[in-house]
């Protein structure tokens, strides 16, 4: 046999090889790196996808409950509702419902959350997501749970596909970011002040 075969059958067994090993070890990369809890000696952890385990202080390992499994990271026991390791600051636990698949908003009769965080001076009722990362009471608007200043909640949309990008009548946004388009870049205004050109 040619020392080129030798060669070509090793690489081919080395990657055959290297596909058995992510197949096998798949659940175990999954476990890592998906957000849940876990009640270990009599205390509440947070498993942070791909950082590690963080206590939920205050969490009552009896009664600790996972609202829903998978990506949301929200948690309840007979204390109150959580959202990673952090409890939700006087959550309804009533009406406390999570607002989309795989996100940090939520809300009860009472505050709109973003994470543990309160929305300050939001119109529950009235609020409605727009996208994954923004939101509105028809008064402002908040992209990932902060108030975007400025912003026009009537001729607000969102552009591009991945619902980072949004305009309004004035002006872009990235996130919480006020911006503009150049060349096809979105441009921050602190971007834009901190440039003298």
């Amino acid at each position: 046999m040619s020392l080129t075969k030798i060669v070509l059958i090793s690489i081919g067994v080395g990657i055959l090889a290297g596909v058995v090993v992510l197949f096998f070890s798949g659940g175990f990369l999954a476990l890592i790196f998906r957000n849940s809890y876990e009640v270990k000696n009599g205390k509440v952890f947070y498993h942070a996808a791909g950082i590690g385990l963080s206590e939920v202080t205050g969490a009552d390992a009896e009664t600790f409950k996972e609202m829903k499994e998978g990506n949301h990271g929200y948690g309840e026991d007979k204390h109150g509702i959580y959202f990673h390791a952090q409890k939700l600051p006087d959550a309804d636990r009533d009406s406390f419902s999570i607002l989309t698949e795989a996100s940090y908003w939520s809300k009860d009769k009472n505050k709109v959350f973003y994470g543990a965080s309160v929305l300050p001076g939001v119109d529950v009722s009235r609020f409605r997501l727009l996208g994954s990362y923004y939101g509105t009471d028809g008064k402002s608007v908040y992209g990932v749970g902060r108030l975007i200043e400025g912003a026009d909640p009537g001729t607000f949309e969102l552009v591009g596909k991945d619902g980072t990008m949004a305009k309004d009548k004035s002006a872009y946004y990235r996130l919480e970011e006020r911006g503009h388009m150049q060349n096809g870049e979105f441009i921050s205004d602190e971007e834009a002040a901190e440039d003298p050109h």
